[in-house]
């Protein structure tokens, strides 16, 4: 469920149509989490995460600490500047 508010929040704040970030053609847009499809981690593709930080106790990848320390695992994003998927870690 964060995940799905993560890309939802990452699309409306970035919305190709409104002069936000996007990769690709104006006519056939992708906005920022839908260009990343699958990468969790630096340095991953869809399938293999790559580097992720790992939950001592439970043994869960997270990738980004949310209210109260909670962890999480959040899509990456297009960076803009660089034009590559980018992960909170």
């Amino acid at each position: 469920m964060v995940e799905n508010i993560a890309t939802l929040l990452a699309g409306t704040v970035t919305n190709p149509f409104g002069n936000g970030y996007f990769q690709g053609s104006a006519e056939a847009p992708l906005e920022v989490a839908s260009a990343c499809p699958g990468i969790y981690g630096k340095g991953a593709y869809p399938g293999h995460a790559r580097e992720l930080l790992v939950d001592s106790s439970t043994g869960a990848s997270y990738n980004a600490l949310g209210v109260n320390s909670r962890k999480c695992l959040l899509p990456a994003v297009l960076d803009p500047s660089t034009s590559q998927c980018s992960t909170v870690v």
